[in-house]
């Protein structure tokens, strides 16, 4: 069986880029970067298959690290562009971690500040979050210099005090918020309450954004960042 590192190498697996933008002018200030299997297989299906077979750390590292690879070292240049990479709890949590993140920090250190890791407040990882270790690791993630979002917001338990434990410089509410977001009361409510909750920090990021009218209704609220397939569908990068 081929090593996870052998088949990044050969490129079965690689990465799509998504927008995301600025509201209300949909100007781009950077991308989610998303793992793709050339063999189809969907992602949730190839990181479930990996947690199960004890690999999950191994293909969260070599996930991050070609992304970096393929944003920062492609022929466009992404100047103060932002680059959101999903990570999972529990990679953050292993032994092996602090020795892999300051090989990349070194790597990539006229980048840091451009690098926004999306924790994932997934089921399946809800052990990690009440670790001492957990918090700590995102604290020193954030003295290297790397940006921390919270991602899939609004569909998970005590989301307000795990906000509070990260200081995350970005949360992500979930897609469902902004599916007909314009003929429901109920959530443009809770938007609201999240925009208002993030006027000063940390900054909120809508995802999932698809149809004109939802946009116009998520601008008036004042939600200030979006991403969804009316900015873009997730692709490969130009000139890579």
């Amino acid at each position: 069986m081929e090593s996870i590192a052998e088949l990044f190498k050969k490129k079965e697996y690689y990465h799509a880029f998504q927008p995301i933008c600025q509201l209300p002018e949909k100007s781009r200030i950077g991308y989610e970067v998303l793992l793709r299997s050339k063999a189809g297989i969907h992602p949730e299906a190839l990181f479930s298959l990996a947690k199960e077979n004890k690999m999950l750390p191994e293909l969260d590292a070599h996930s991050l690290h070609y992304a970096l690879l393929t944003f920062f070292h492609s022929s466009i240049e992404h100047k103060n562009e932002l680059l959101f990479v999903n990570i999972f709890p529990s990679t953050l949590t292993e032994d092996t971690f602090p020795g892999f993140i300051q090989k990349i920090a070194r790597s990539f250190r006229p980048f840091l500040n451009q690098i926004v890791l999306e924790i994932n407040e997934s089921i399946m990882e809800g052990e990690c979050w009440s670790e001492p270790i957990f918090t700590r690791r995102i604290a020193e993630l954030k003295k290297l210099g790397f940006l921390i979002a919270l991602d899939d917001v609004g569909d998970g338990a005590n989301i307000f005090s795990k906000i509070e434990d990260i200081s995350p410089d970005y949360i992500k509410i979930d897609r469902f918020f902004s599916q007909e977001l314009s003929s429901s009361l109920e959530k443009q409510k809770t938007v609201k309450l999240f925009v208002d909750f993030c006027k000063e920090a940390p900054q909120l990021i809508l995802e999932g954004v698809e149809e004109e009218e939802d946009f116009a209704c998520a601008s008036l609220l004042g939600v200030a960042i979006g991403q969804g397939y009316l900015f873009g569908k997730p692709g490969r990068l130009a000139g890579e």
